[in-house]
Formats: C-alpha cells, structure tokens, sequence
C-alpha cells in the first residue's frame, strides 16, 4: 500500500512540474505580449488542467488526439516566443495513451527549459513513427550546459521516470555554447 502511495505522489509531482508548471511558464513569458482577456483565458485553462488533474491524472480527451496533433498543438503555443520548426513523418499507426501522454509531457519539459534557461532562438522538433520504432529529437540552438551539473534536477528525473515507464531509450547531447540535443527511441509494440 506505501509503494502505491508513493507512485501516486511521484505521478503527481511529475504532472504538477511538466504540466500545470508548463502552461503558468507560457502564461508568464506571454505577459507583456497579450492582451488582459487572453491571459484571463490562458489562467481559466490552466486552472482547468489542475482541476482535470485532481479528477484523474490522464486527460479525458488523450483517445481522440494524435500524438502529432497534440505536440503541434503545444508548440504552435511556443511558437511566439522561439522559432519552431516541427517536422514529423509517422506511418497510422496506434499509440498507446500512457506513452502519448509521458511522450507529450517530456516534450513540455525539455521546451520549458529551453525557454528559461538555453536562451535559444531556434528549436528544432523531429517525431519519426515507423511500423517498429517511434524516435523523438528535439535540439535547440542556445547556449547548452554541463550535464553534470545539473543531473539533480526534477525535471530531467522526469524525464528519466517518463522514458523507462514507455521504455524508451534516450540521449541529451549538450556543451556549453553548442546547444542541447534530446533524442529518444522506443518500440512500437
């Protein structure tokens, strides 16, 4: 009964870190760009994603969303405050919902980061779904970072978390003044 408590409390602070804390970052980054009544809705949607959270930790909606049309939707979002690039080549094929949903929310940590901390201008996101294979690269152009460093930190333990429970396999390539390079591969069951 402790390890159940304690995957629901890990479940829970990686949707509170990746999501909710995700979507207030937009709404922060966006203040001076927006108008009051867009950023009294992007509050009202925020407020909607904890209340979904406190109801049941997987959206409601995550059946009828592809995964493409779900990070293409995210990062037209990103797409005013960093220039995005989003090339995707997938075959139709099923996704399960636990790995759209950990796919969807290692994507928000690693922009998220990119907007607070790469001080980057471009970045660069690649999903290639094959019959076997789905692999996921985003890089940035910013300003990178000692791994070393900074392997303490929530947000890649989120990473990390999310990647084995999909078991996918996956890299970040980083220097300083070089930018950063995520890459993930898993298979498709």
């Amino acid at each position: 009964m402790l390890l159940l408590q304690e995957q629901d409390r890990e479940r829970l602070a990686e949707e509170l870190h990746d999501n909710i804390i995700s979507q207030l970052n937009l709404i922060r980054l966006n203040l001076n760009d927006k108008k009051p009544e867009d950023l009294n809705h992007d509050l009202k949607k925020s407020m909607q994603l904890i209340r979904e959270l406190s109801h049941n930790l997987t959206p409601p909606d995550l059946d009828e969303v592809e995964l493409v049309d779900l990070i293409a939707d995210y990062l037209d979002q990103i797409n005013k405050n960093i220039e995005v690039i989003f090339h995707h080549m997938t075959i139709r094929t099923t996704i399960s919902n636990p790995v759209k949903l950990n796919l969807f929310r290692i994507i928000q940590e690693l922009i998220t980061n990119i907007l607070k901390h790469a001080e980057a201008t471009r970045v660069d996101v690649s999903l290639r779904i094959s019959l076997n294979y789905l692999i996921l690269t985003i890089e940035d152009n910013g300003r990178g970072f000692i791994i070393e460093k900074h392997s303490g930190g929530i947000g890649l333990r989120n990473i990390q978390s999310r990647a084995q429970k999909i078991k996918a396999i996956y890299k970040l390539k980083t220097q300083p003044e070089k930018g950063t390079k995520f890459i993930a591969c898993m298979a498709i069951q």
